[in-house]
């Protein structure tokens, strides 16, 4: 088990990223010589910086903690559990001590360049939903993306450099623009915006990581939607990136590649038509056990794959859980593309599951649109993604029932975060992102979520041995059920060893490589990010004692 200790080999890349990546992969990295880790509050190096200078350009605040993702202390989750190799976090001593509230990209360029001059920690936070903390880092300069809020439509969008390229319909975010913006302006202009289904949610992170929702099918995802963006880069400069730039390998990162690059201070997407009539919900508890009930949804889903019409379906299946009904399979999926008397006939054989059209996308249902409840805690999240080979398999329903029963919140089958048998507008791009390749294959994910609500943890919260060692038998499962299988950067496994591959697969020397370009003193840190393998982002060293949150 392991408790906090200074971190001794947080350097700029001073290695081949061969190297890096073949030492991170085998969990031998060693401290190569370099600089020391930027400083934090209350160091005194933070403490007696010149603020008043910085002040001079932008304004800046002392950080309070807080609770809601509209303040920049808070977070929408109050931390990971981690585990006898690798400590978790807590929101309660995460926050930053100080933070600019970003108005423009050139306020952003000043504040990073305050922080180089001064060799001061920073972190990047819009309204920090990200399981793993990744956007909190305790002490340090916050760039908070949140006010920037404006949102632009276009009817003939041609990004930066592609003079080639065909104008199409997009619309220009902000970073800090929210789901909830989005969406409500989209309806209004009978557009249709690729999302999450948590509204408060912000575009950036979102699309960093890939980007998956109920429609990614049909359209695609955050990251093959991605048109241009504009980004601060550790030095300073301010770029802006597209597939025909000079930043063209830079753009490939933001699309997959997770927050290490730069500060994203606004993006420009794919907008669509708006499916009028021609989306809505499928909801239903089908009947017997979970065994005969999963085994009734794998016959019809592969069906429905052979059969070209994934692109049709997004949506989960909840196996028990909190959200699900214990001892059976909840379907809670959503359509696009055909009207209900076309749904309710593709899904006749699922007699229990019901078609309703919608009047709009959003919001879902079955959703709340409003702020997640306060004290959100996990206690341990893994996916891995499957093929329709995998699900064809004669054991498989079975194995899959036997994880939902030993998970204390079940098991969800998303259809939600891989593109495999998607439509032609969702796979056009596909090969431009920087995801794992098998998001591309796979035709949904299992997920396990462990949480616990009303649970706000501090740096002296212990672990939960018994906690600890059920997620560790359930991921094991998982993994000899799907081994090899890929997953989601943006809902991954916190305590994963092996995240490089894991994330990005095949293409984690390329992001890495783009990474000592862009930001070769790996200024844009966090945990699991790429490069962090040799950073200061909570790879710290163990000490033989009740595991705690850091």
């Amino acid at each position: 088990a392991q408790v906090a200790t200074p971190c001794a080999d947080c350097r700029p890349f001073d290695m081949s990223w061969r190297v890096l990546l073949q030492a991170a992969v085998a969990g031998h990295l060693a401290a190569a010589a370099g600089s020391a880790c930027r400083v934090t509050y209350p160091d005194t190096g933070f403490t007696h910086a010149p603020w008043g200078e910085l002040s001079e350009s932008v304004e800046v605040r002392d950080v309070v903690a807080g609770l809601h993702t509209d303040e920049p202390g808070g977070t929408a989750y109050t931390g990971m559990m981690g585990s006898t190799q690798m400590p978790g976090w807590a929101r309660a001593n995460s926050t930053a001590a100080k933070y600019v509230a970003l108005q423009d990209a050139k306020e952003a360029s000043a504040a990073l360049k305050f922080a180089a001059a001064h060799n001061l920690q920073v972190s990047v936070k819009s309204t920090g939903h990200d399981f793993f903390g990744r956007s909190s880092k305790p002490g340090s300069l916050l760039l908070w993306t949140h006010e920037l809020n404006n949102i632009s439509w276009h009817d003939d969008f041609r990004p930066a450099g592609c003079v080639q390229s065909e104008g199409r319909a997009a619309v220009t975010l902000g970073g800090g623009v929210q789901f909830r913006q989005i969406y409500r302006e989209a309806m209004q202009r009978d557009r249709f915006v690729i999302g999450g289904t948590c509204s408060t949610v912000g575009h950036v992170g979102f699309t960093l990581g890939g980007g998956y929702g109920i429609y990614s099918r049909m359209y695609g995802s955050g990251a093959t939607n991605l048109l241009e963006a504009e980004v601060v880069l550790a030095d300073g400069r301010v770029v802006t990136a597209s597939a025909c730039g000079e930043h063209a390998d830079l753009f490939r990162s933001l699309r997959g590649g997770g927050g290490a690059f730069g500060v994203v201070t606004k993006a420009t997407y794919r907008t669509y038509p708006f499916p009028s009539g021609r989306h809505g919900r499928a909801r239903g508890v089908l009947q017997g056990n979970m065994h005969v009930g999963l085994a009734s949804f794998l016959t019809w889903y592969a069906d429905i794959v052979r059969r070209g019409l994934a692109q049709h379906f997004g949506g989960v299946v909840l196996l028990g859980g909190r959200y699900g009904v214990k001892g059976k399979v909840s379907v809670q999926l959503h359509y696009v593309g055909i009207n209900e008397s076309q749904c309710s006939e593709l899904l006749s054989e699922l007699g229990e599951v019901s078609c309703k059209a919608a009047g709009q996308t959003w919001p879902p249902a079955h959703t709340d649109a409003g702020e997640l409840p306060d004290g959100i805690y996990h206690n341990g999240t893994a996916m891995r993604y499957f093929t329709l080979e995998d699900i064809e398999s004669t054991s498989f329903a079975a194995r899959v029932v036997r994880l939902a029963d030993a998970s204390s919140n079940g098991l969800t089958l998303s259809l939600n975060y891989a593109l495999g048998q998607g439509s032609d507008i969702a796979l056009a791009s596909a090969r431009e992102t920087t995801v794992h390749p098998q998001v591309y294959e796979a035709i949904g994910v299992l997920k396990i979520e462990l949480i616990e609500l009303h649970v706000t943890p501090t740096s002296a919260t212990s672990a939960d041995a018994e906690a600890v060692a059920s997620f560790s038998m359930l991921r094991s499962d998982l993994d000899a059920l799907l081994p090899g299988a890929g997953s989601y950067y943006n809902e991954g496994d916190y305590t994963d060893v092996a995240f490089q591959s894991r994330y990005w697969g095949s293409n984690y020397p390329e992001l890495l490589a783009t990474k000592r370009k862009y930001d070769p003193d790996n200024v844009f840190t966090c945990h699991q990010c790429v490069g962090s393998e040799h950073s200061c982002a909570r790879r710290l060293s163990v000490r033989h004692v009740a595991p705690l949150l850091i």
